[in-house]
């Protein structure tokens, strides 16, 4: 099969997964720019409640040059409020302050592709992770591991062109740090690698007639924030860098050609755009806005974020 011929293929089919993107064909289970500032830094021991109010738009898919039009007439919407849940012991283990989390998402999602809408709205799959690690350093350092899982209990179906779930197991491996200036500055970077499972009830569509087994590739992602303290304030830059590492793999082998000669489909993007934190007592909210640049394989958009950290227990 030629490229062009798999580009045919291909442009028939999309569906999206939490805060819009690509489920089988592209994206990944995290929602890349969701963590700027402190996202470094394991807080200290007690029970956080933080709330995530997000929305993504794009009017374009790119192609894997970064032209759009690999889907023709192209729109999506995301709006999603998400859950999570944080735990930290007071107690230590090789040095470390040692937590878990619960994060759960509900998702509202509206896609349009070449006239053909479809809307979707409920529980999105749930992560877990339940040992978190943290250190902290005399310096203004911190440092946190810890894997996230992705459980896909959301609702899913196959045959549905708005996806939120996945539908497969996702482990993902993450290590954070964060450097705190006491004159102000501040840096946070959070590293992550996912590894995901089969889905053995895969999408059905023009790339998959089929349904045939689908394993997304391997993607390295990096969510960032850098900002500067007055008082209460901190204002600076937020974003993320994404790129999948490993071919898409099918176990039908016409549709696994198709997805060879799209270059495996792997997906890329970069965004960025300010960002800005206050301090209501012992509680922050952070909003941000971040643009995308370079998108490969993926959407093109715009996402805003409000997030709020509450201290509910120590």
């Amino acid at each position: 099969m030629t490229h062009k011929s798999a580009c045919v293929f291909a442009v028939t089919c999309l569906s999206l997964a939490t805060v819009a993107q690509a489920t089988e064909t592209g994206g990944g289970v995290y929602p890349n720019g969701a963590e700027n500032f402190l996202a470094g830094a394991l807080p200290p021991p007690g029970l956080y409640q933080l709330m995530y109010l997000t929305q993504y738009n794009a009017d374009r898919y790119n192609d894997g040059k970064g032209r759009s039009g690999f889907l023709p007439d192209f729109k999506v919407r995301a709006d999603a409020l998400v859950s999570r849940t944080v735990f930290v012991s007071d107690k230590t283990f090789l040095g470390a302050n040692w937590g878990g989390h619960v994060i759960v998402p509900l998702v509202d999602l509206n896609v349009d592709i070449a006239s053909n809408g479809d809307h979707r709205r409920g529980i999105s799959d749930v992560t877990v992770n339940p040992l978190i690690m943290g250190w902290h350093f005399d310096n203004g350092l911190h440092l946190t591991t810890g894997l996230d899982i992705n459980v896909p209990v959301g609702s899913y179906d196959r045959n549905a062109q708005a996806n939120f779930s996945r539908h497969y197991w996702n482990f993902e491996p993450v290590v954070a740090f964060a450097y705190y200036d006491p004159n102000g500055f501040a840096l946070d970077m959070k590293f992550m690698y996912d590894f995901n499972l089969k889905n053995t009830s895969a999408q059905v569509n023009g790339l998959n007639p089929t349904g045939a087994d689908y394993r997304s590739g391997q993607e390295f992602h990096v969510d960032f924030g850098a900002g500067y303290n007055i008082g209460k304030w901190e204002l600076g830059v937020s974003g993320y860098y994404y790129i999948q590492t490993t071919d898409d793999r099918v176990s039908d082998r016409n549709t696994q050609a198709v997805v060879d000669g799209l270059d495996g489909l792997k997906g890329k993007t970069f965004a960025m755009g300010p960002a800005i934190k206050y301090n209501v007592g012992s509680a922050q909210v952070i909003a941000t806005w971040q643009h995308e640049f370079e998108s490969e394989y993926r959407p093109e958009g715009e996402r805003v974020w409000l997030k709020l950290i509450i201290p509910i227990g120590h």
